[in-house]
């Protein structure tokens, strides 16, 4: 019997229906990080496109990059080296430096990046652009065919030279890697670098679906049991390791280089995958279930008996869906009141201090913390949520007519405690959101955090 069989169903439950964390990113780190009195000290920046800081930082990029790859290639546990023959190279006559950029640190080379704010309800310093910024079409932004939440936000375009404030920067930054940037990196995902980017076969997930190929690099298995890594050794081959440290370090690099606008940038796409790191759907492939169970059902659909493995793919992809909708539900509205004393809103701005951000508190802390935090998460969907969307497996969650208006159903069904309770179990993961993200800003900006 070979390894793989032993846990086929990880390999489809791990990216099993949407795989992005938390909808629209910006809602959560906008409250996280405003109240920062750093914030009354911060000059506004000049937007710069990205063709315009490669070009003029070419050379030393180039150096930047090999000494990080170099470094990835001895720190981050089975990271898979880049081809020497990507390697982002100074004095290049010809070709795109975009693209050359791009296949060097191994994103998808099609995304956009354009210029750019995401408005997030509620910001009153944004107001400017609301009435009077022209507005940018989501498709002009994103490679994504579905849109999902993207239809019911307002974007506005930047000039290049435009002045513009840090924290709207980086609060749109932290959305951008859901918006394509590690779709078809894969040697099966059907995409011409995808075969050159020499991460091999994608480790888990359908290959054919759109989400699908982005869940190793938003994902990290870090916590389960020992004999499941020997019997799945393909649960290590997750990078969102390598995305934080990559963007942590560029994003240091580019302040290094007078360059605030693409230093704001990258931090923010950093701090998506930091994010994403505090969801327990994005931490434990089975929440709730245990090893033996896990091991369990997948036995007997080896054996011929397929129905248990299949109906737990269906459940923990529903319950995935339902939790991340919820919160963007409950988000949203928060947003639009304007509530301060609202649940998620207070747990995202209490005035915690930033938790110390290094490599090790990846794995040691941050994924930890929404690792434990997954049983309890799971059990409150599993009593709060409407039955038919969480446990039954016959369903298909994201096409249930009654999922756009789900905190309606759920106080229906279960009253105010219903809401309460979920939103309470949000809460605690926001809670952990603000201090890590905090945390990763102040790591990259140092000393400079309180004073600058």
């Amino acid at each position: 019997m070979k390894n793989i069989s032993i846990l086929i169903m990880i390999l489809v439950i791990a990216s099993a229906g949407r795989v992005m964390a938390w909808s629209e990113h910006p809602l959560m780190a906008y409250h996280a990080l405003k109240d920062l009195p750093m914030w009354n000290s911060r000059q506004p920046v000049e937007a710069r496109t990205l063709a315009q800081f490669l070009v003029s930082h070419e050379e030393a990029l180039s150096a930047f990059l090999a000494q990080h790859e170099a470094w990835s290639v001895q720190n981050i546990p089975n990271y898979k080296a880049c081809p020497e023959e990507l390697a982002f190279k100074a004095g290049v006559k010809g070709g795109n430096i975009r693209e050359r950029f791009f296949m060097a640190i191994r994103v998808n080379p099609g995304i956009k990046v354009p210029l750019y704010l995401h408005l997030v309800p509620g910001n009153a310093s944004q107001d400017t652009y609301r009435s009077g910024g022209s507005p940018a079409d989501p498709r002009d932004i994103t490679t994504l065919k579905d849109l999902g939440v993207m239809t019911g936000t307002q974007y506005v375009w930047l000039q290049e030279g435009e002045s513009v404030s840090p924290l709207d920067v980086l609060v749109t930054a932290n959305d951008e890697p859901d918006y394509g940037f590690d779709l078809g990196l894969f040697a099966d995902n059907g995409t011409s670098y995808g075969a050159r980017y020499g991460f091999g076969v994608q480790p888990f997930g359908n290959p054919n679906l759109e989400y699908s190929s982005q869940a190793p690099f938003h994902m990290g298995f870090f916590h389960e049991a020992s004999i499941l890594y020997k019997f799945g050794p393909f649960l290590k081959e997750t990078y969102i390791e390598y995305r934080i440290m990559l963007y942590h370090a560029l994003a240091k690099f580019a302040f290094e280089q007078g360059e605030p606008y693409w230093g704001w940038r990258f931090m923010g796409w950093g701090m998506h995958y930091v994010a994403d790191l505090t969801m327990p759907y994005h931490v434990k492939p089975l929440p709730g279930v245990s090893t033996a169970r896990m091991m369990w059902i997948n036995l007997k659909a080896i054996l011929g008996a397929p129905k248990s493995r299949d109906n737990a793919v269906q459940l923990v992809s529903n319950r995935h869906t339902v939790l991340e909708e919820f919160q963007h539900q409950v988000m949203k509205q928060a947003c639009q009141q304007g509530d301060p004393g609202h649940p998620l809103i207070a747990a995202l701005t209490q005035p915690s201090a930033p938790l110390p951000f290094s490599q090790a508190s990846i794995r040691e802390v941050i994924s930890a913390g929404a690792a434990a935090a997954s049983g309890n998460t799971d059990r409150l969907l599993e009593k709060y949520m409407p039955l038919a969307m969480v446990s039954d497996p016959t369903v298909e969650v994201s096409r249930h007519a009654d999922l756009p208006r789900l905190v309606e159903v759920i106080e229906r069904q279960h009253g105010a405690e219903g809401v309460q309770q979920l939103t309470g179990a949000v809460a605690e993961r926001f809670a952990a959101y603000g201090v890590h993200v905090r945390g990763f800003m102040d790591s990259i900006l140092g000393s400079s955090y309180k004073t600058r």
